[in-house]
């Protein structure tokens, strides 16, 4: 196999609703997409999310560094999977694909999902072939919600859905009680419940606010405090009785490494494009379950079925993370790459993937209907 040609596009697919939460307002995706093509009419796509408040990274920045790392392996040749491991290691451990996650991710995911199309597998047999799973059960999650009939609209598609477990994004104490106090209303005691605050609270407010949820009987709170207050983020660990879960934490300088062999939080939320892709999520993964740590499988808000499909795979190889996040499509976005309902269903179920590469047939075309082209890759013009 040789890489022929690489397509880079900025994804643009409206929101079916306004999302918010603490960090941001968010009404249409923004995400780079990748399209791998080899000599032998092979495809690969993958794709990535950039959230300046989580990495960093701008689109503008991602598309910038998918370019880059883009030439760096156009006109490579592969011959086995090792060759492919080897390239996504370097390419990974670049400068570039560091500060660039997001745009590493949509690389790694296209140039694996072109190498197991070939080898027809799907995905996550690259990493572990031991996993037996055929179904995978999702989490709902409820953006902060200001209107109380709208609140109630989300809350009773959770009830109907019969999902078993729910997150909730909260903003400020009062507020965030009240909601809960709802949703046990409504949807009872067996619903597995917790909260994500993205950064609402500062460390002594935390620990107020588990405190007064306790009747709430909540099974995590995730990113209490702000990004960069570690020293907070492990002063509520230790003064919690439910698992902390970091999210925005795990991408200081530091990094995730960091707030594992520090025992600085209970849990981490495993985002494959704020990762880097699967070999960086795998790891972290690994590293946390050696704890061992509460883990969620995340996913970002506005993922098309590209990456809800990558992160079915990375369900797959995490095979024993306690919560999984993703596979909104209809849910979030106002039309989605594939036909078909790609969402998560009665009790947020979905089969796991079985068919090669991402396991679901998404046309290029589709991708630019929603996207303009930033750059196109030829190695026959780079030859010249």
């Amino acid at each position: 196999m040789i890489i022929e040609k690489i397509n880079i596009y900025n994804l643009n697919i409206p929101f079916a609703r306004t999302i918010t939460h603490r960090l941001y307002s968010r009404n249409t995706t923004e995400s780079v997409v990748v399209v791998i093509h080899d000599n032998d009419d092979g495809q690969g796509m993958g794709e990535g999310t950039p959230r300046s408040y989580v990495t960093g990274e701008t689109l503008e920045d991602s598309l910038w560094a998918a370019g880059r790392i883009a030439k760096t392996i156009l006109g490579r040749s592969f011959e086995s999977v090792g060759d492919v491991h080897a390239l996504l290691k370097a390419v990974g451990d670049s400068d570039v694909a560091i500060r660039h996650p997001a745009a590493c991710c949509a690389i790694e995911t296209a140039l694996i999902d072109l190498w197991a199309n070939i080898e027809g597998r799907p995905i996550y047999q690259l990493f572990d072939q031991s996993s037996t799973k055929r179904v995978l059960a999702y989490s709902g999650v409820i953006p902060f919600i200001e209107k109380e009939q709208v609140f109630l609209d989300y809350v009773d598609r959770v009830r109907k859905l019969k999902l078993t477990s729910l997150k909730i994004k909260v903003v400020d104490q009062d507020s965030g009680l009240a909601q809960l106090a709802i949703i046990r209303e409504k949807l009872g005691s067996s619903i597995d419940l917790r909260v994500d605050a993205n950064a609402a609270f500062t460390a002594d407010a935390a620990i107020r606010f588990i405190r007064r949820a306790k009747s709430a009987n909540l099974s995590a709170i995730e990113q209490p405090v702000a990004k960069n207050d570690l020293a907070g983020l492990k002063k509520v660990s230790e003064h919690s009785d439910i698992p902390v879960i970091a999210d925005e934490s795990m991408y200081t300088s530091n990094g995730p490494f960091y707030l594992i062999d520090n025992d600085i939080c209970h849990g981490l939320n495993i985002r494959l494009s704020s990762c880097g892709g699967f070999r960086k999520a795998y790891q972290i993964y690994q590293r946390a379950k050696l704890k061992p740590m509460t883990v969620v499988v995340g996913a970002h808000v506005g993922e098309t079925a590209i990456l809800s499909f990558a992160g079915r795979h990375l369900a797959m190889i995490c095979s024993d993370a306690d919560y999984l996040e993703g596979s909104f499509s209809k849910y979030v976005i106002a039309e989605d790459l594939v036909e078909e309902d790609i969402s998560f269903g009665f009790k947020g179920m979905v089969p796991a993937v079985d068919g090669p590469g991402l396991g679901i047939g998404i046309s290029e075309s589709a991708v630019e209907k929603w996207s303009e082209r930033f750059a196109s890759l030829c190695f026959a013009d780079s030859t010249r």
